[in-house]
């Protein structure tokens, strides 16, 4: 018998972010790809956006983004062949996987891209080094 599933961060992380940013936009993709929350997160960070509010339900993920930057991040997942479910805001973001390789991404504005910030970023970062 497994116990269930209750995370009190992610909420109080995404109230935070609600808070100091404003209106957000949900992103759903499903957990059957490749991508796992790491790589997802990776991925934006790599081209400035920032992810608040993780949640896990069902086959499904879920984050949220600043809503000034959701149709750049809609768009760099796409480009990048995470599935998301549910509608896109930018219908032609649909096309660019099949326009595009994967491995051929956009040039980012920074090597890096953003650093690790709260306390729920850390954590992921630190969580990832134990699996590697």
């Amino acid at each position: 018998m497994s116990l269930p599933y209750f995370d009190i961060l992610s909420p109080i992380d995404e109230f935070c972010a609600r808070l100091q940013y404003g209106k957000m936009h949900r992103f759903y993709y499903y957990t059957t790809s490749a991508y796992n929350g790491y790589r997802v997160e990776k991925l934006l960070r790599r081209y400035g956006i920032r992810v608040w509010g993780r949640r896990v339900s069902g086959e499904t993920r879920s984050f949220v983004v600043k809503r000034k930057q959701a149709v750049w991040a809609e768009y760099l997942l796409c480009r990048a062949g995470v599935p998301l479910a549910g509608p896109l805001l930018d219908e032609r973001n649909a096309a660019y996987p099949d326009q595009h390789p994967v491995s051929s991404m956009p040039v980012p504005w920074t090597e890096k891209g953003i650093p690790a910030v709260t306390f729920i970023d850390h954590l992921g970062e630190w969580m990832a080094q134990l699996i590697r």
